[in-house]
């Protein structure tokens, strides 16, 4: 799971201000929750698909997606307030750059994921955040009966958005990996929780002698068979449905992206022990995760390390120790390459 926060502060740790007071800035920060939601009711509303060829009117808008016309018209002015929208004539609107984000066919869209992140069950249990700083554990046991992806199983619309919003995120994270290493030299290659594939798809197209295998839930396979057919990779990618804690496919090159920030110590160096019994010898894995600065400053990566105490009981890690478990699951840590982006990618290999 892969969280998009923002992390604004200077290089002292002290959050801008923009020259207001600081109650003015305090009271910003406490409207946050109308920001996203703002996104979210766009998102439901596909408002930005409707935008996608130009102004319309606030009237014509609500026509077409069926919403009360005046209440849509407040939205708009909201929207343009925090720089979505932008108005071009008294009650007409078009999208920013920001906006085009909410697209669906934007090429950096994110609508799936505020669908994902707007979900009642997220907010839910994100309103019980106080609960898990007090206890140190999430909140879904108590508040769901059950784990977060235990209610996704059981919730096939909600985990079908989930599983859309992350992969929205993989396209431009899978290009900066790509960037960043070279596979050639490995035969096969294992995406390991790796939802549709976007990951190995893009190591695959820069190693075209190898084949690939990809793990996930049985859902979220089925949905990616649907996704790879007519691809040019189909043909060299095996869809394995399956538990990454208790059996993963044999290979020499193994991807985990965004999957054990999802997790406990416990359960992260489970996972990597699984990945160790199958590996090849020699074989190499590679971990793509945001890293917590060390020794600590301020940024956007402690906003991540909140989402994942609340709705999963994980946590977001330093380089070490991201290192410490690597070697209890049985993987030398080896180099660390910092990607374009937000991601590092954390290579280690087998031991023996």
């Amino acid at each position: 799971m892969s969280y998009v926060g923002t992390g604004h502060e200077d290089r002292d740790g002290r959050a801008p201000s923009g020259g207001r007071a600081p109650a003015e800035h305090v009271l910003q920060l406490l409207s946050g929750f109308w920001h996203s939601q703002i996104i979210v009711v766009l998102s439901r509303l596909r408002v930005a698909d409707e935008l996608a060829a130009g102004p319309r009117s606030a009237r014509d808008l609500a026509a077409a997606v069926g919403v009360h016309p005046d209440a849509l018209l407040r939205l708009l002015r909201a929207a343009a307030t925090v720089g979505l929208m932008t108005e071009t004539e008294p009650d007409h609107y078009r999208l920013t750059d920001a906006g085009e984000c909410l697209r669906s066919d934007s090429p950096t869209a994110l609508r799936e994921l505020a669908v994902a992140y707007g979900s009642p069950t997220v907010w839910r249990l994100v309103g019980e955040f106080e609960q898990s700083v007090r206890t140190g554990e999430p909140v879904a046991p108590a508040l769901l009966g059950r784990s977060f992806w235990e209610h996704l199983a059981a919730n096939p619309e909600e985990a079908e958005h989930f599983a859309l919003g992350m992969g929205e995120q993989s396209a431009q994270v899978a290009a900066d990996v790509a960037a960043a290493v070279d596979p050639s030299a490995y035969g096969r290659l294992v995406d390991v929780g790796g939802a549709y594939g976007v990951l190995l798809a893009a190591l695959l197209d820069k190693a075209p002698s190898a084949t690939g295998v990809l793990l996930d839930r049985p859902p979220v396979i089925e949905a990616a068979r649907q996704r790879l057919w007519g691809s040019p990779l189909a043909g060299r990618i095996d869809l394995v449905a399956g538990d990454f804690l208790e059996e993963v496919p044999k290979g020499d090159l193994y991807l985990l992206k965004w999957i054990l920030h999802d997790w406990d110590d416990e359960h992260a160096v489970r996972i990597l022990a699984t990945c160790r019994r199958s590996a090849a010898p020699g074989a190499r894995l590679l971990l793509v995760e945001m890293l917590l600065p060390e020794p600590w400053t301020p940024s956007h990566v402690h906003l991540s390390d909140l989402a994942m105490l609340v709705l999963l009981g994980g946590r977001e890690r330093t380089a070490s120790q991201y290192g410490d478990l690597l070697r209890a699951g049985g993987w030398e840590p080896a180099e660390v390459t910092p990607t374009s982006g937000r991601y590092s990618i954390l290579q280690a290999v087998a031991t023996p």
